[in-house]
């Protein structure tokens, strides 16, 4: 069928000239179907059981918080670990402030604070089943608990500040330039709640079934992933939905460079989706197995934590910039 399309099309060419045409449309049909995998610039390294969460440091220093253990890696550029820190049982979400502190939610309801060299210096009860975390534009400490329905801003000092109710299943979490606070609710009717600085809901908007993942882009539209439904909602501030991207394998991280480009990382399809601003897939890198969260780091590489087998991923020059923030401050994630 190619082929003839070619024969048609082209008219009296070469056979060498009709083979590589073919194979330039193959490529292109199978880049726009998702089959293309450029595994190329992809190298996995070991971490231990069950990593989830990843901050960036300085000097590109990756910190990665191992699920399966009491322990926080720090990896430099090339993914050789270079330290290997204690904190408390199940470590997911993790962040890590301008200053150089770590800031580590547990399995067992607690966020933890080390300092740059990896020493504990305070432990808090923050909820049952802490999720999300995310500094804001102050330095407090936003962190999202599941079961209890709940996020507590604290003091860069881990001093509760507040406890407000963000929705049934709150779980990712970001805030904007302003100060207000986004979080997807991970339920069957899965919802985006909005707060502001005082912890007041302003809005909620629908937002499928069980939304994880969220960022924000620089013309402040929100990006939602959703595995359920195989896709990334885009809405605009009013939480109208703009777009529906559909992306096979169970998005679930998500992270936007200052480039244009997203990065998706699909849980159940080892890989992750490189799309352009207007959600066309540019590429597919194969990651270890269930990578859920991802960053980008200053120098363009996209990393990925993969729960299913233990390892972390670097995809070398994946794109020219690094990850957007919806202000300038301080280095901050949000962990899914």
């Amino acid at each position: 069928m190619l082929m003839k399309f070619c024969r048609c099309f082209y008219g009296s060419v070469s056979v060498k000239t009709e083979y590589f045409l073919v194979f330039i449309l193959l490529i292109i049909f199978l880049i726009n179907t998702g089959y293309y995998i450029n595994n190329a610039n992809a190298l996995n390294f070991k971490v231990g059981r069950s990593p989830y969460g990843l901050a960036l440091g300085k000097k590109d220093n990756i910190y990665v918080a191992v699920g399966g253990s009491l322990n926080v890696m720090k990896l430099n550029e090339k993914g050789r670990i270079i330290k290997n820190m204690q904190t408390d049982f199940a470590p997911s979400g993790i962040a890590i402030n301008n200053k150089g502190d770590i800031y580590v939610a547990t399995g067992m309801g607690y966020v933890v604070r080390l300092d740059k060299n990896g020493k504990l210096l305070k432990k808090v009860k923050v909820g049952i089943v802490p999720a999300g975390i995310a500094i804001g534009p102050n330095e407090n400490i936003y962190i999202t608990s599941i079961h209890s329905k709940t996020i507590t801003k604290l003091s860069p000092a881990l001093k509760v500040l507040k406890i407000f109710y963000a929705g049934i299943a709150p779980y990712g979490i970001v805030l904007n330039d302003k100060g207000l606070i986004y979080v997807t609710n991970f339920t069957n009717k899965g919802t985006v709640t909005v707060l502001n600085k005082s912890g007041k809901i302003i809005k909620v908007f629908n937002a499928q079934r069980k939304p994880e993942g969220i960022a924000i882009g620089p013309a402040g539209n929100i990006y939602v992933t959703n595995g359920l439904s195989d896709s990334v909602l885009k809405f605009n501030k009013n939480g109208k939905i703009l777009e529906k991207i559909n992306i096979k394998g169970a998005p679930y991280g998500i992270a936007l460079s200052t480039t244009g480009s997203m990065f998706v990382a699909c849980i159940y399809a080892d890989k992750v989706v490189k799309l352009s601003r207007s959600g066309r897939v540019l590429n597919i890198y194969k990651t270890g197995k269930n990578p859920n969260f991802i960053l980008i780091d200053d120098n363009g590489n996209v990393w990925t934590a993969n729960s299913g087998d233990g390892t972390v991923t670097k995809i070398s020059g994946a794109t020219k910039g690094k990850e957007f923030f919806p202000y300038k401050g301080p280095i901050w994630q949000e962990s899914f």
